[in-house]
């Protein structure tokens, strides 16, 4: 089997082979769309999507390499299909896992992590024009966490985390090893150190057992997410910060989206507040809508 012989000039070369991305919809550490690629008569065509970003942290492209072969009686195109996933912040130290759907291709919750930037081999096919929807879910991959043996452990509790409605006890050395402001506070000389506790005012004693939860778990509550993003920024804990920022985003809802934004502006919570405003942006939250909401609720 040879390469078919067709005429094509190098001007028009890359013009041979198109991909397109279609109705694509982002809304926090999600993104839906769809892939269309068509091969025009060509030998040989490598083709590179746009590029597109994911929760503000991860950008996504698809390439197709063609090869068009023929045997004499019959024209065979051979396509590659690959994806790149590459962190798109500076200085983010913060690992992702992404779980990557295309049905058309076979494909169900396949796993990638964001790195340097290397093409994935994800699917490859004989045909000179195809289509597939891709849905991608980005997720902060959680580091393994060896506390959860003692997140029942009250025998060993040695700090105490004060609410305004009560209290939650924990251990110190994990309390350190989760947040830097807590570990400077555990370890220098300051009250907190003496007195075995800290006092967190306007903080429920609910949302400090959801804190215990993540640190100790990794898990994430269903509500009280934004009482839980302000204390992941106060006390610098990034991936419990991406973490809510995401989940909130995605529930998120035209009838919620203006409070979401008043908070996330009120508290100084850029990540949040750029996240509902992509989501306004994209139009997967109808600005018309936002304000049909607003005039009937007055």
């Amino acid at each position: 089997m040879a390469f078919a012989n067709f005429p094509i000039s190098d001007s028009n070369w890359q013009q041979q082979q198109r991909i397109e991305t279609s109705d694509i919809v982002q809304k926090g550490n999600t993104l839906t769309g769809k892939v269309s690629v068509t091969n025009y008569n060509i030998p040989f065509a490598t083709k590179t999507s746009r590029e597109h970003v994911i929760g503000g942290a991860v950008s996504f492209q698809v390439k197709v390499v063609t090869a068009m072969l023929s045997n004499g009686h019959m024209i065979v195109y051979n396509n590659l299909i690959f994806v790149q996933f590459l962190k798109r912040r500076q200085n983010d130290e913060l690992n992702y896992t992404i779980k990557f759907s295309a049905p058309e291709l076979h494909i169900q919750n396949k796993r990638f992590t964001s790195d340097d930037g290397t093409w994935h081999l994800i699917h490859e096919n004989k045909r000179q024009q195809y289509t597939f929807e891709v849905s991608i879910l980005l997720e902060v991959m959680s580091c393994i966490n060896s506390f959860a043996v003692l997140h029942t452990d009250e025998e060993l509790t040695d700090f105490e985390l004060r609410g305004v409605d009560g209290s939650v006890h924990m251990h110190r050395a994990v309390m350190a090893a989760s947040s830097p402001v807590l570990r400077r506070m555990l370890g220098g000389m300051w009250r907190e150190t003496a007195e075995g506790c800290v006092d967190m005012p306007g903080t429920t004693r609910a949302t400090l057992q959801d804190l215990k939860d993540y640190v100790y778990l990794g898990t994430l509550p269903e509500s009280g997410l934004e009482e839980l993003l302000l204390l992941s920024s106060y006390y610098m804990m990034p991936e419990l910060e991406k973490r809510c920022v995401d989940k909130i985003v995605q529930n998120v809802t035209v009838e919620s989206a203006f409070e979401v934004i008043e908070f996330a502006a009120k508290n100084k919570m850029t990540q949040l507040l750029l996240a509902v405003l992509d989501c306004v942006q994209s139009g997967t939250i109808c600005v018309t809508a936002m304000r049909d909401h607003l005039q009937q609720a007055e």
